[in-house]
């Protein structure tokens, strides 16, 4: 028997349905309008790479800011200037992030930077801290903004203007045993050049015919041979 109330037409779910895709899609551009906006250079890094076609992740270098503290000695290990990792080292252990490179420790050109934006510390009592500078586009850890002072974990992410990173700590420092002789040998045989083991001619068996090539070729003993 029929029911009596007839199916809704199909057309009318049609613009919920468009309605939902284009919600979709906002929010995938909303994404990636904060990807572009939090971690620029490493999308530019992606779309150059996506454009080259042959070329591979390898040249994509991830922000980071390494403190390693080993008894007295503190020091900051960081990419975020020219790309490339340095070890720096401060007296008052007191590292600053900005801008302008007459006025702070780490420089780096981003223009929601401001000059002076922020600064790592270390004391013994506290371990390291960021400090805001009274910063123009502010200073966030995990997303949180900070209020001047906060204390950093290892694995910390940081966010300074459009600036971001993430921060390790090394408070830990282990001594291993020495290797093991066999896998010393081992790596000693690897290490050596290859031109050490390749087999030497010897002049008086070069002269002499092969025996091989002198037998004649007799496809169908070498197949019933193979098959043994």
């Amino acid at each position: 028997m029929l029911h009596p109330n007839p199916l809704p037409d199909p057309a009318h779910f049609q613009p919920t349905v468009i309605q939902s895709d284009l919600q979709q899609r906002l929010g995938l551009y909303q994404v990636f309008l904060k990807l572009y906006e939090h971690h620029r250079s490493l999308l530019d890094e992606i779309l150059s790479l996506e454009n080259g076609g042959c070329k591979t992740l390898s040249r994509v270098s991830l922000p980071y800011v390494q403190g390693i503290v080993t008894g007295k000695d503190v020091v900051l290990i960081t990419n975020l200037v020219r790309g490339v990792s340095q070890a720096w080292r401060q007296p008052q252990n007191v590292w600053t992030i900005g801008r302008d490179p007459q006025q702070v420790a780490l420089p780096v050109q981003d223009l929601r930077l401001s000059r002076r934006h922020a600064a790592i510390r270390y004391q013994e009592a506290s371990g390291f801290q960021l400090i805001d500078l009274n910063s123009s586009n502010g200073s966030y850890v995990n997303g949180e903004p900070i209020r001047q002072v906060v204390s950093l974990s290892d694995g910390d992410r940081i966010r300074l203007g459009g600036l971001s990173f993430v921060f390790l700590i090394c408070n830990a420092e282990q001594v291993l045993p020495a290797l093991p002789p066999q896998i010393a040998e081992q790596l000693q045989t690897v290490i050596t050049p290859l031109s050490n083991h390749q087999p030497t001619m010897n002049p008086s068996a070069s002269s002499q015919p092969c025996n091989d090539l002198e037998r004649p070729i007799n496809s169908l003993e070498d197949t019933l041979q193979f098959r043994r």
